[in-house]
């Protein structure tokens, strides 16, 4: 490595490290009102919350390297071409690729680095962060539930109240829904409700004036309507830990979630087969001369006739047809689920891969900002991350509901400004300058003589 690149790289590093620490601090701060009203409401020791803190890390840093990359370059560049140092390099016949090499490689290691990053330490620390925050959400149930939204850091239990008073603990116009593992999941709805405390660090959630419902089976619903009714959930003084087996998409690895894949891909290939038979059944009997309907034993012995004949005929395939929705919606709802793994799978990779892009992009953007201030390159790279993040969304939402492939989804915006990057650097070689940004000294000017 030359001189010339040691020089590069060493350029690029202090403003890359800056932008991390910059990056990182806004996306805390989105986090910072949920983490003080831990310690105010709750009382969560400082210790528990700097823990929670330490494991939220993992999932902003996924992020802000790929964001760091673009400012950086940005500022190392620009400070280069606003010194006219990229002036005395071309005159000396050295390319804009002399220094950039390095960074490109640099980024190129560090875009490995991220992948390894997000399949084996991002999860892990999603999952500790989960059950951490649900573990702090049993000291005091009633805290976290906000109305007007679902809650579901209440173990087995998501919770959406209507009105809540702070200070008698009332709740009004509650519904829960219950999903205890290896039991038929629940729905209640009560009028109102009170979160009691119980002996042995336990609180009694007693609702009043309700129904529940209970799902037995595919498509056998039972309904019960009381008067009062409690469940249990557990609260304590201090905080206990638990260590739970679900994970969700963003708590596992690819090769899990790839096994998952497979696994989903299985269970869909036998309902569909399920599906087939259960349709077909009834006009394999039609056109065999049987009934449509399975007799019983009475109506079997019995000379039925046609009026009747045609009843259970068409209760028979009203039967058939329930069967067929919940197949199908068993299906739809696996397939969603497939849907959200490859995308996060896709994600994994791409986003890493952003680190390559954004220095294809940065360097001739950086060339072109003569200013050279951190200031400039800053507002140039959140313009370019917004554009980023804003297709990846839509990109996502799009692939989740099965409108668009995952991988195209996930990597559009990685080759679309990988292009419009590659571009830039050819047209830089051959012209120089290959974008002409405002200047934006005279504004700045305008504005201070306008102050003063």
């Amino acid at each position: 490595m030359s001189k010339l690149q040691v020089y590069a790289l060493k350029e690029f590093l202090p403003p890359f490290l800056l932008s991390i620490c910059v990056f990182t601090f806004v996306m805390l701060l989105d986090k910072l009102l949920d983490l003080l009203d831990m310690i105010v409401t709750k009382g969560v020791p400082l210790r528990t919350v700097v823990e929670i803190f330490l494991l939220l890390l993992p999932s902003m840093i996924a992020v802000v390297i790929p964001m760091a990359v673009l400012s950086a370059v940005l500022m190392a560049f620009g400070r280069m071409s606003a010194d006219l140092e990229i002036t005395a390099m071309k005159a000396s016949g050295i390319g804009i690729l002399t220094p950039m090499m390095p960074v490109l490689a640099f980024s190129a290691v560090l875009a490995g680095v991220m992948v390894s990053f997000n399949n084996r330490i991002l999860p892990q620390a999603n999952h500790m962060a989960r059950n951490l925050i649900l573990d702090v959400g049993m000291l005091r149930p009633t805290a976290r539930i906000i109305p007007g939204m679902f809650v579901d850091d209440i173990e087995n239990l998501r919770i959406l109240v209507g009105s809540k008073d702070d200070i008698s603990g009332e709740l009004r116009d509650v519904v829960i829904q219950q999903h205890i593992p290896g039991r038929p999941e629940r729905m209640i709805t009560a009028t109102s409700g009170r979160m009691e405390p119980v002996s042995g660090g336990m609180m009694r959630l007693v609702l009043r004036s309700g129904q529940m419902q209970e799902l037995e089976g595919d498509s056998v619903c039972r309904t019960l309507d009381f008067e009062v009714y409690t469940l249990d959930v557990a609260g304590s003084d201090e905080l206990t830990r638990h260590e739970r087996e679900n994970r969700g998409d963003r708590e596992m690895s690819s090769a899990e979630m790839r096994s998952l894949v497979d696994s989903s891909s299985v269970a869909v290939a036998v309902l569909t087969d399920s599906m087939r038979a259960v349709g077909r059944a009834p006009l394999e009997r039609f056109l065999s001369g049987e009934r449509i309907f399975r007799p019983d034993s009475s109506s079997a012995r019995a000379a039925l006739d046609p009026r009747t004949a045609f009843n259970l005929s068409r209760n028979a395939l009203s039967r058939t047809g329930g069967e067929l929705r919940v197949l199908g919606d068993r299906i739809q709802s696996i397939r969603r689920t497939m849907g959200r793994y490859r995308v996060e799978i896709q994600k994994k990779t791409s986003i890493p891969f952003a680190c390559i892009v954004f220095v294809l992009l940065g360097v001739p953007l950086g060339i072109s900002t003569r200013q050279g201030g951190a200031g400039v390159a800053l507002t140039v790279s959140l313009v370019f991350i917004l554009l980023y993040y804003i297709f990846l969304l839509g990109g996502e939402q799009l692939a989740d509901r099965g409108a668009m492939s995952p991988v195209v989804a996930m990597w559009t915006p990685n080759a679309v400004l990988g292009a419009l990057g590659i571009y830039l650097t050819i047209r830089s070689i051959r012209e120089g300058t290959p974008v002409r940004l405002p200047d934006l000294k005279p504004l700045i000017r305008f504005f201070s003589r306008e102050r003063d």
